[in-house]
């Protein structure tokens, strides 16, 4: 959706590294939700010691796929924070590189009205984004420390949805820099088209 909005802007952005670091966002989400907390493995490897020693594993790949999986709400935790901060990072980037490319642009570039409504829907789906992510940080933190107490486990999911909505802000700031970037560019525009 990113790139269709930025091809109606008629600058030449694409948002590469946005759509990696947000598929890496993703991916981990995806990837976390079949990990299981430290503790509840604890409490299972003690009932499948026995087994193991029965049926030992002839793979040791395995084993290590296994323990790869098993996280610490702690370890989701930072790799919530450090998502949402490259995603957000990389959201500013792409908005400033856009600001470039529209004061670079060609004389037959959209009219800064329409170049601004685009932006809006840019930066909407940019927030929605980081909103959504959010949210699903929240809910693998949920689900890896359901055994955690609340005291330890409500105040890092505050922390990952407070971090949504600062990155949230960030990107909304990051838009309203571009206020003055249009307007050059329609004072550019309009002196062009002023000229015999």
């Amino acid at each position: 959706m990113l790139t269709e909005l930025l091809f109606e802007l008629h600058v030449a952005a694409t948002p590469d590294k946005l759509n990696k670091a947000m598929k890496r966002a993703h991916d981990w989400v995806e990837e976390d939700q079949t990990v299981v907390s430290v503790d509840v493995a604890k409490v299972s490897e003690e009932e499948t010691k026995k087994e193991e020693k029965e049926e030992k594993s002839q793979d040791p790949q395995e084993d290590k796929k296994e323990e790869k999986k098993t996280k610490t709400i702690e370890e989701v935790y930072m790799s919530s924070i450090e998502s949402l901060a490259e995603v957000t990072a990389r959201c500013i980037e792409q908005l400033h590189k856009v600001a470039e490319l529209i004061l670079h642009g060609q004389e037959e570039e959209k009219p800064a009205q329409d170049q601004a409504k685009v932006l809006i829907k840019l930066t909407t789906a940019m927030c929605n984004e980081v909103a959504s992510l959010s949210k699903k940080f929240t809910n693998s933190l949920t689900t890896v420390g359901s055994n955690k107490k609340a005291e330890v486990l409500n105040p890092m999911i505050s922390s990952v949805l407070l971090e949504g909505c600062n990155s949230t802000t960030y990107i909304q700031d990051a838009f309203q820099l571009l206020l003055p970037v249009l307007q050059v560019s329609h004072i550019q525009t309009s002196c062009l088209k002023a000229q015999p």
